[in-house]
């Protein structure tokens, strides 16, 4: 970069400037004028020569690979300066689009062959992949009458995968057993749902439909059955990123309200043993993870949804489907993430989670609309207001006899708020593993 006067240089410079008109009354003070002026260019040359080019200053970024969205990261940049003068440096960061700087500009001196380091905290907006840009940096000459300047590329690029610090408290909850906190109920097991264990003594209370006769009469005392829950069931996450889950409220869309809650819920399943598959479509299929048992497969799923992103097709839930059935026949629990406008343009998606419901158990979580909800509870004042009161009524209306129709066919119906999805899923999927409906 070429080095630019500084805001000294400009005051001299303006000062002769000034000085000069004083050359109307004072026509003989040329001399000195000239003078004034030769000594300025002289000085600045030799600035110029005495200051270290900027092939001295060296920076480096030090950022997290990994970054959670909606929380604050420390980022440090390291500048090391090889000449044998300190300078004072002016640092920018190339920091990401759709990231929130703590500081814009950072400055101090470097000592000369030395290194300082500077820290600042950054807060992504955002899930996916992100680009860092270079390194700006600044340094004043050493008579002060220029700027110089470089760019270091410091290439790199950081992820940013959704906020799970509801899943630490989810797990903080559940081992001092307060998950009722989060609204997650305790659900009882049924017989249905349950394997033999082991055998123990009986004890006062005990269930006598679970009494071992064969073993009490060997051993001479009441004997009842140990059972636990079936395990190894399977849970597919069919996760919409179509039109209408762009819809944005708070800064946070549909869609990261739902990536978050089938983390949060792909977390429980597998932790309980079952199996976990992800289909994340629009107007088509975009992703497929085979269902696994391993905890190794919340890693898979969170690479598979951080940088997920929504598009602008109507979604096609008989495409995902059809896909589902091809590739895993076997009966699972489908968690569907979605959303729907009126029962005309939803008429084909509840056809098919209607043929879904005859093999498999569906949970379908439809995520609601802020906006209709707002415009069906508000008081109108003017006939516009009316005429959009009228038509979110409709709406919703319509909205009820869907998820009416889907409970009909068999399916378990979630109608929540974005960032209330979680806790309802979580009950329901564990009512219908308890439960021993799978």
């Amino acid at each position: 970069m070429m080095p630019v006067p500084s805001a000294r240089m400009v005051g001299i410079v303006a000062a002769i400037s000034v000085a000069s008109s004083g050359l109307i009354v004072f026509p003989e003070a040329w001399p000195v004028l000239l003078v004034a002026n030769l000594v300025v260019v002289l000085t600045a040359l030799l600035d110029l020569i005495i200051t270290p080019r900027p092939s001295v200053l060296r920076a480096t970024r030090v950022a997290p690979d990994r970054l959670s969205v909606q929380k604050e990261h420390t980022i440090e940049l390291r500048v090391s300066n090889t000449s044998g003068v300190r300078l004072r440096v002016r640092l920018r960061d190339g920091v990401p689009l759709g990231f929130v700087a703590s500081d814009t500009e950072l400055a101090g001196w470097v000592p000369s062959r030395g290194e300082r380091q500077w820290k600042y905290a950054i807060t992504a907006n955002a899930r996916g992949r992100f680009v860092w840009g270079p390194i700006s940096m600044r340094y004043r000459s050493l008579l002060g009458l220029w700027d110089r300047g470089t760019k270091e590329p410091a290439s790199g690029d950081s992820r940013v995968y959704p906020n799970m610090s509801l899943l630490e408290k989810y797990q903080l909850l559940a081992r001092s057993d307060r998950l009722a906190a989060l609204g997650i109920r305790r659900v009882r097991a049924r017989g249905a749902s349950t394997e033999f264990e082991s055998l123990r003594d009986y004890t006062f209370g005990d269930d006598t439909r679970q009494m071992d006769w064969k073993a009490t009469a060997r051993r001479g005392r009441l004997i009842v059955r140990n059972r636990e829950t079936e395990r190894n069931q399977t849970v597919l996450l069919l996760l919409d990123c179509g039109r209408l889950m762009n819809a944005t409220e708070g800064g946070i869309s549909k869609l990261d309200h739902a990536v978050t809650a089938a983390l949060l819920l792909a977390h429980v399943a597998l932790a309980r043993g079952d199996r976990v598959g992800l289909c994340t479509f629009s107007g088509k299929v975009h992703s497929w993870l085979t269902p696994r048992g391993h905890l190794a497969q919340n890693r898979l799923i969170s690479e598979a949804l951080y940088d997920l992103r929504g598009d602008f097709t109507e979604s096609d839930h008989g495409r995902c489907m059809k896909f589902v059935a091809a590739r895993h026949p076997k009966r699972s629990l489908l968690v569907v993430l979605t959303d729907f406008v009126d029962a005309t343009t939803s008429a084909e998606m509840v056809a098919h989670l209607d043929l879904a419901a005859r093999r498999h158990v569906v949970l379908f979580a439809a995520l609601k609309d802020a906006f209709i909800e707002r415009a069906a509870h508000s008081d109108p004042q003017t006939d516009r207001e009316g005429f959009r009161k009228a038509a979110a009524v409709d709406l919703l209306r319509e909205r009820q006899e869907v998820l009416e129709r889907i409970r009909h066919s068999g399916g378990f119906v979630i109608d929540a708020e974005p960032g209330n999805v979680t806790p309802p899923m979580i009950n329901t999927y564990l009512e219908v593993m308890l439960g021993g409906l799978l």
